[in-house]
């Protein structure tokens, strides 16, 4: 069953007050223009033991088992630099959410489907950003050299993905 994005923004800005830390995840995809829903609400954290001190002073209940904490339903989860492999420069401000930019979030997603298996999601979100933004192969430029090739191979396989689909239908 798909989540309720409405209800997670709504968390998102409620707690922008209290936690220090900018959204990624899949509210950060959909800020950045993919419609795309989700059932949870992921922070990236630089210290995961201040944003949770920040969580639960929120009012947020940490769930042993799940390993995550839970507010108003939403399961939160922290992503360290060291869990995304990206240290983040900038945040900005879309739709009253802090959240981070779009060549970090690529970044990250870019780095979590090539690095983890099950992730093919992460992908996935980078196609629909390409496609959704739009971006092009010059976006490349924005990335840490490591990933500028493997970027520029998923627009080259959005763009011939494009070219199959029949006349009239483009994302």
């Amino acid at each position: 069953m798909p989540g309720n994005n409405d209800h997670i923004l709504n968390l998102a800005r409620r707690l922008r007050s209290q936690v220090h830390a900018p959204v990624i995840g899949g509210i950060a995809v959909y800020l950045h223009g993919v419609g795309r829903s989700t059932v949870d609400l992921d922070f990236y954290a630089v210290d995961r033991r201040v944003t949770a001190d920040e969580l639960e002073a929120a009012g947020a209940k940490w769930d042993t088992a799940r390993r995550e904490h839970v507010l108003d339903g939403v399961p939160i989860h922290t992503i360290t630099p060291e869990d995304s492999g990206v240290v983040i420069g900038r945040t900005s401000t879309i739709d009253g959410v802090l959240v981070v930019t779009l060549k970090d979030l690529i970044a990250i997603k870019l780095l979590s489907g090539l690095n983890n298996r099950g992730r093919s999601r992460d992908l996935g979100d980078v196609e629909d950003l390409i496609r959704s933004v739009p971006l092009d192969k010059r976006f490349a430029a924005k990335l840490p050299p490591s990933l500028r090739k493997e970027f520029k191979t998923v627009v080259d396989a959005v763009r011939a993905g494009e070219g199959n689909l029949p006349p009239g239908r483009r994302f």
